[in-house]
């Protein structure tokens, strides 16, 4: 994935949380923007601390060659039809 479709995605205002879908299968749910640092070859992604929105407890550095896709995170209006 280009580092530029990955930055798009944490500034779009409002910020939407999405998931970032990795080529093992592993999947990051990004509910902050402030938690992901993004660089030319790869990604910094903060995993939350518990009952904190953006201080992570520990992070995984993920090439962005292995990015597969970013999913929308369903919300709760999003997957109740009415």
């Amino acid at each position: 994935m280009p580092p530029e479709d990955l930055y798009d995605a944490l500034h779009l205002r409002p910020f939407e949380p999405f998931i970032i879908q990795v080529s093992d299968g592993t999947q990051y749910t990004i509910r902050h923007p402030d938690l992901v640092l993004v660089g030319l070859r790869s990604a910094v992604i903060g995993i939350p601390a518990a009952g904190k929105k953006a201080i992570y407890e520990r992070y995984e550095t993920v090439a962005l060659s292995h990015v597969v896709k970013l999913l929308p995170v369903e919300t709760k209006e999003a997957g109740t039809k009415g």
